[in-house]
């Protein structure tokens, strides 16, 4: 979707900015004591639903959550009859979110689940609880019966297919609260979520007094409860507090990032904190953490650090041996799979762990033990997928940032796109520095309705949404529609959302993307809707009774259809004439 004109920033450009001060103030005092207007190009990321008449979550891609999360390699391993795929951008309509309003939704590249927090501060979550992650009460796996390769149906799924309220988390941190009301409680004196960063198998949610709970896969140290053993555990299904922000002589967190193994914070001073696991270096402390666990013989591996550690040092440059300093204003931070970045509010960026495919973009394919500085742009969002990073920013030369222009088009931009590593996974094209996105030069972008998932980016730009992927995707993540390619390396307007008047966030993860639109918007109206059973969204907090009569029901259904399929009965056969339909889906024009 390339413009016909690009953004003349020459026009726009302003003196140099003087160094944010580390407080971030919003303004300075001059050396004639008028106050003048801070220039900080980054402030952290706003997400106004509240805009919004009635928010809506509208979905493109998989609910085969198991699946989807392991990219195209999952598609190959789905069953007969897999849960329902929407190539086209679908309103989700769960009987869970009739009486609440969406505020932020969190899920992440390498995550299986999604988090959603209502504006009164409640929080919803559906997708993979193999590890608890859902902060539900309750881990859903098989439970084992003694007997070798057999399993009996577990009492809460493996997998929650709709949103459900999950209120261990207010309750838990309400408990700890010991009934203390405040601006960081909702209606009864309950606390109220703010914000979350989903990981692969864990979750954060950052409450409104700037504490931070984690639920989830905690063996690494990702959990951030501690070092030792029970505060490391495989599964945790109920939250417990992080040992970070708004405890005695800690500032507040206001922002979090969840990578693979590993769990990133920024404080209300700038400050950055990491935790999780060494490897890669991507907790930014100047190591990767690896040690030979035997004196004998050499058996490696790396560290789990399970307490929250500010990162004291960053490096100037991508040279070897750079000069590092402590950066005190960090106002964004971004998790990958196995590598991170944060934004300054002086613009910098900075990028840190596994280097692979250039993605860190210091034009090398090495790691990076602490956090290093991105040369050639000032930034005002990082965001970081798989094996590729996008950004949007200015571009800088000699070290003078080109300053933000006012407005674009009539609407102010967070920049133009920039994006590095994997670029053509199928062609085997990227780049190791960022570089523009030039099919989308002059649109007027946002950083709230930017997203990046495992291998693919996802936006809504002015009245269009826009997708495209860096390595083939098979999920209909890119929502072209059920007779629309597949995937695409250039990026594509939606042609269902082609108009749309509001959008208060995007978010993507491996196999699907989320964009929180305005029901009443005549576009959204027309979208197709995807009723949610109410049956998957029932509570795990349910009686004995009843968690057994789930679990026989299960047994005897399973039962009931393995028989049926040797019978060859007519429900298989129309089930699985379906299947080649949906394959015959064919690209638009100029497809092979």
């Amino acid at each position: 979707p390339r413009r016909e004109q690009s953004m003349d920033l020459s026009q726009d450009i302003l003196a140099l900015a003087e160094e944010a001060e580390p407080t971030g103030a919003a303004k300075k005092e001059s050396d004639d004591g008028e106050k003048e207007e801070d220039t900080a190009i980054a402030r952290p990321i706003t997400i106004d639903a509240g805009a919004l008449k009635q928010p809506v979550i509208v979905m493109c891609g998989s609910t085969d959550w198991a699946n989807a999360v392991k990219g195209s390699a999952g598609r190959m391993t789905q069953g007969s009859v897999a849960p329902p795929q929407f190539n086209a951008p679908t309103v989700i309509q769960a009987p869970a979110l009739k009486s609440a309003r969406i505020a932020r939704l969190g899920v992440g590249p390498c995550a299986g689940h999604c988090v959603a927090i209502t504006d009164d501060g409640r929080v919803f979550a559906w997708g993979l609880n193999t590890h608890g992650q859902l902060g539900l009460g309750e881990v859903g796996a098989p439970v084992p019966t003694g007997k070798k390769g057999v399993t009996s149906p577990s009492v809460t799924p493996a997998t929650v297919a709709g949103p459900t309220e999950a209120p261990r988390w207010t309750t838990q941190r309400a408990s700890s609260a010991k009934g203390g009301g405040s601006s960081a409680s909702r209606g009864g004196g309950a606390p109220r979520a703010v914000s979350c960063a989903v990981g692969k198998n864990h979750t954060l949610i950052t409450f409104a007094d700037g504490a931070v709970w984690a639920a989830g896969h905690g063996a690494r140290g990702a959990l951030g409860y501690g070092t030792r053993k029970p505060d490391m555990p495989d599964a945790c299904s109920v939250p417990r507090r992080v040992a970070v922000g708004g405890t005695t002589g800690q500032p507040p967190i206001r922002a979090v990032a969840a990578g693979a193994d590993f769990s990133l914070a920024v404080g209300a001073r700038g400050e950055l904190y990491s935790w999780g696991w060494s490897e890669h270096g991507k907790l930014g402390h100047g190591t990767d953490g690896q040690y030979n666990t035997k004196d004998s013989s050499i058996k490696l591996t790396y560290t789990a650090s399970g307490t929250p550690r500010r990162v004291d040092a960053f490096a100037e440059d991508a040279a070897d041996g750079a000069s590092t300093r402590l950066i005190t204003n960090v106002v964004a931070v971004s998790a990958g799979k196995h590598h991170a970045a944060c934004v300054s509010s002086d613009g910098h960026g900075y990028t840190w762990g596994d280097g692979a495919y250039g993605k860190l973009g210091h034009r090398t394919q090495d790691q990076r033990t602490r956090p290093t500085r991105l040369a050639g742009a000032r930034f005002t969002t990082i965001l970081c997928g798989d094996n590729s990073t996008c950004a949007l920013g200015f571009p800088e030369y000699r070290g003078r940032p080109f300053a933000k222009p006012p407005s674009v088009g009539g609407t102010d931009s967070d920049g133009c796109l920039y994006v590095w590593g994997v670029l053509k996974g199928t062609h085997g094209e990227g780049a190791t520095h960022p570089v523009p996105e030039q099919e989308l030069a002059g649109w007027a972008l946002k950083a709230s309705c930017l997203s990046m998932g495992a291998s693919h980016v996802a936006m809504v730009a002015e009245t269009a949404a826009i997708a495209w992927a860096q390595s083939a995707v098979a999920f209909g993540q890119l929502g072209y529609g059920t007779h629309g390619p597949k995937s695409s390396h250039r990026p594509q307007k939606l042609v269902d959302l082609d108009g749309v008047a509001g959008c208060a966030q995007v978010a993507a993860h491996a196999g699907a993307t989320f964009y929180v639109l305005d029901a009443d918007d005549p576009v959204v109206k027309e979208l197709a809707k995807y009723d949610v059973p109410a049956e998957v969204e029932a509570s795990p907090e349910s009686n004995t009774a009843a968690a057994a009569a789930e679990a026989a029901a299960a047994t005897s259904s399973s039962k009931k259809k393995s028989a049926a399929k040797k019978r060859g009965s007519p429900e298989d056969t129309k089930e699985a004439s379906k299947k080649p339909a949906a394959k015959r889906g064919r690209p638009a024009k100029g497809s092979k």
